[in-house]
């Protein structure tokens, strides 16, 4: 029996969808449930690289994003596949991370004061609601263009991209607010 286009449409759509929500749930949870205990202060020392490694992996996609539009502006479409294709694998590797940094570790209270503080939580605040509105607008983008719907492709592209730069810009710039208050 072969799938028809409208049976493959259905099941990105309905596999989409289940991440959009299960991402948001599981990174609610993590606040949620108790970290692990018992680990040894080296095991803590290497958890509390995985903050970096975020940093590292968030600035890369954001590279990848930057690059990948002005590939799509240049008409090399294979190029802006192929950056996008990275920048999608590197958000997945830093979901990866993240949750199992949260998983090990207590939440790390930021330290500063005044209006460092409001600056900070505005831009931690504004990054977590829009990473959360990021996972459908990348996945539905990403298959659309896959898929060939050029057009669908374009329309929601337009407001994922810079949604998407925003959200990995921001991942950095709140590693770097927050890494002075890491006990490691």
């Amino acid at each position: 029996m072969m799938n028809t286009p409208g049976a493959n449409n259905a099941a990105v759509r309905r596999f989409v969808w289940i991440l959009s929500i299960a991402v948001p749930l599981l990174v609610t949870a993590l606040f949620l449930i108790p970290p692990a205990e018992g680990l040894s202060e080296d095991t803590l020392r290497r958890v509390y690289m995985l903050p970096r490694l975020n940093a590292l992996l968030n600035g890369c996609a954001f590279l990848c994003l930057a690059f990948s539009l002005k590939s799509i502006r240049n008409g090399q479409v294979t190029r802006h596949r192929n950056l996008n294709t990275a920048a999608l694998a590197l958000s997945a590797l830093f979901l990866l991370s993240y949750v199992t940094f949260h998983m090990l570790t207590e939440s790390t209270r930021f330290g500063g004061e005044g209006a460092i503080r409001y600056l900070y939580f505005s831009i931690l605040i504004s990054h977590i609601l829009m990473s959360a509105v990021i996972v459908p607008l990348a996945l539905f983008s990403y298959a659309r263009g896959l898929a060939g719907d050029i057009e669908k492709h374009r329309r929601i592209a337009k407001v994922t991209m810079p949604m998407w730069l925003y959200v990995t810009a921001t991942g950095v710039i709140v590693f770097w607010m927050i890494s002075p208050y890491y006990p490691y």
